[in-house]
């Protein structure tokens, strides 16, 4: 299918006149091979020439030299353009840089359109990839979170009918569940014979690969089968990459003793796999913790509550009865799917969105109030919004970063103190300072957009999904920023994201919104374990079933199928996900865990090693 041989690209930059003032070496003879319905998984942290890569996959960008075959046509060869963009389908990071109509159905079927297919398939094949991806035709892109707007741009793939698709971090916006949907269509695809291209940092999903190759400052590091690059943890640290957190807890059950190989690439697979080993460990008698939240709502003089909160469109309801309160100094993380209103819900700190009703109180200060002093509110709250693109607009790094301390009347000399010491503060080197954005990698502009907000020095932090698209190391890095911001400084942080492993280490309240309403809040163990059963008995009922929440049945994993199961614990942290199924099939452990040690020692003691 794609044949590709010692591929090199590069960059040239030019400045205003045209002249040429750098030769930036992006990949430097790469040897690649795919195969008809194979799945291929290509992983590297930030600036390792991955994305550069797929865009050469689907001739968006021509190498300076090599050979690359793409269905046996020569990508070099001009002619072969349209053809090769017909047979490879291209989804990208962010939906905006692909999205083009105001409507779903019109969206999804531009690509196929464009190609020549006939109006009477065409509106067969958007009716189809419609429902693979679960969107309804009529919708406005407007009116679409991240992760749905990512859904119309795999439609349209979807919609030209590829014989390969190239997936450039196409899941890194999408929620727990639709990312799990999207890759399990992804998997229905290959057996179809469709070639799937997945470019990632994500590692969890190097999990579905038949091979994965590692890229590292534009060269191919490492190639190879998951069971191969995974039993070499140290050389993926080496090249910034991390193993699974499932891999992780098999390779610690291994070490300790508890099962007898660490070649276990799911929670089923692992849980499955103590059963066996450690049988008389099960009970035929569960007691499962009991289920309840407490919902009401303190009004904090120093604290963002919110009180009644509504939101509507027309007739979309957007926010429905929000109350909560936030605590001065605290860490609270915000979750829920995709279209849920978690974004709605921060940009209303700061009073870029006011509400349909209700109050939002910041300080003692009614934002909602029409008198309220606003930009008093604002110098009090740095806010980073989901695309760093949006609020990165000066030349270079520096003057990004003290714009806005000087914006606020801050003297010259103060402005440029904070600035530097915000850049060093969030580990950024002395030789971007100077650099223009389009310059820096993904997490590097994140990094830069919090910077600026750090030098404002505010009392509260408001995040809106910060580690999106960030490799391991970022991912890290930014975490530890946040960390040392909310501990150190005392700065109070809310944090929206999907990724349920990483907020549940430093958060220490959880709200949980879905269609508008927060469902739970609390501790987020607590959070977690209330949704899984709420999930759980939704699920169920749905197929006919009823859950007993004191007494979940006996030994046999059969009286709850793997489907149900996986449906409802996809949103938690995988530690609880592999608790809830040992404790499902009748290991006395609790299921509140959510970090990789404790969850270990409390398998390792259920079982008595």
């Amino acid at each position: 299918m794609i044949k590709i041989r010692d591929l090199t690209f590069e960059y040239f930059d030019r400045d205003d006149e045209g002249n040429l003032t750098e030769m930036v070496n992006a990949i430097r003879g790469i040897n690649f091979d795919a195969e008809e319905g194979e799945f291929i998984v290509v992983a590297g942290v930030n600036g390792s020439g991955k994305s550069t890569f797929a865009k050469i996959l689907n001739r968006l960008l021509l190498p300076i030299e090599g050979t690359v075959l793409i269905g046996g046509l020569d990508a070099m060869q001009e002619e072969n353009i349209i053809p090769i963009r017909k047979m490879v389908g291209m989804v990208f990071q962010n939906p905006d840089d692909q999205l083009i109509g105001s409507v779903v159905e019109e969206d999804v079927a531009f690509g196929a359109e464009n190609i020549g297919v006939p109006h009477k398939e065409l509106v067969k094949r958007v009716e189809d990839a419609l429902a693979q991806v679960g969107l309804s035709a009529s919708m406005r892109i407007e009116e679409l979170s991240g992760g749905g707007k990512q859904k119309v741009a795999i439609a349209g793939v979807l919609a030209m009918k590829p014989r390969c698709i190239v997936l450039d971090e196409a899941t890194s916006m999408l929620d727990p569940k639709s990312r799990r949907d999207v890759l399990q269509l992804m998997k229905e695809l290959q057996k179809q014979g469709i070639t799937i291209i997945l470019i990632t940092h994500l590692m969890e999903e190097l999990l579905l690969a038949d091979w994965i190759y590692v890229m590292h400052q534009g060269r191919l590091a490492m190639k190879g089968s998951r069971e191969a690059l995974f039993a070499q943890p140290e050389r993926l640290r080496e090249f910034g990459l991390e193993l699974p957190m499932t891999v992780l807890l098999a390779h610690a059950f291994a070490e300790r003793g508890c099962v007898r190989t660490k070649d276990l690439f799911s929670v089923e697979a692992i849980a499955e796999r103590i059963y066996k080993e450690h049988p008389y460990a099960f009970l035929k008698e569960k007691t499962m913790e009991p289920a309840s939240v407490d919902k009401k709502t303190k009004v904090l003089s120093q604290a963002i509550v919110f009180q009644h909160v509504n939101l509507s469109y027309g007739k979309k309801s957007i926010l429905n009865d929000v109350c909560c309160s936030i605590e001065k100094g605290s860490y609270t993380a915000i979750i829920g799917p995709s279209g849920a209103g978690k974004s709605t819900l921060l940009q209303m700190i700061p009073a870029l969105i006011s509400p349909t009703d209700g109050s939002i109180y910041v300080d003692g200060m009614e934002v909602t109030d029409t008198s309220a002093d606003i930009a008093t509110l604002r110098k009090k709250i740095g806010f980073i919004f989901q695309y760093p693109e949006q609020q990165l607009f000066a030349k270079n790094v520096y003057e990004d970063v003290v714009f806005g301390s000087r914006n606020v009347g801050i003297s010259e000399v103060e402005a440029e103190k904070r600035a530097y010491e915000a850049i060093q503060f969030v580990g950024l080197p002395q030789d971007v300072y100077d650099l223009p954005m389009d310059k820096l990698s993904g997490g590097q502009k994140r990094r830069v957009a919090l910077a600026g907000v750090i030098a404002m020095q505010p009392d509260y932090l408001i995040l809106d999904e910060p580690l999106a698209g960030l490799d391991p190391v970022g991912k890290k890095k930014m975490l530890q920023i946040l960390r040392a911001l909310h501990r150190d400084a005392g700065i109070t942080v809310v944090v929206v994201s999907h990724d349920a492993d990483a907020v549940v280490e430093d958060a220490e309240q959880v709200l949980y919104l879905r269609d508008g309403k927060i469902l739970e809040q609390g501790a987020p163990s607590d959070v977690f374990y209330r949704l899984w059963l709420n999930e759980m008995e939704h699920v169920m009922r749905d197929m006919g079933l009823e859950l007993n929440r004191k007494q979940t049945g006996d030994t046999d994993s059969e009286r709850l199928p793997g489907e149900i199961l996986s449906e409802a614990v996809c949103e938690l942290p995988v530690c609880m996900q592999l608790l809830i199924r040992l404790r499902i099939m009748g290991l006395p452990v609790s299921c509140k865990h959510t970090q990789l040690a404790e969850t270990v020692q409390a398998i390792v003691d259920a079982v008595g090693r």
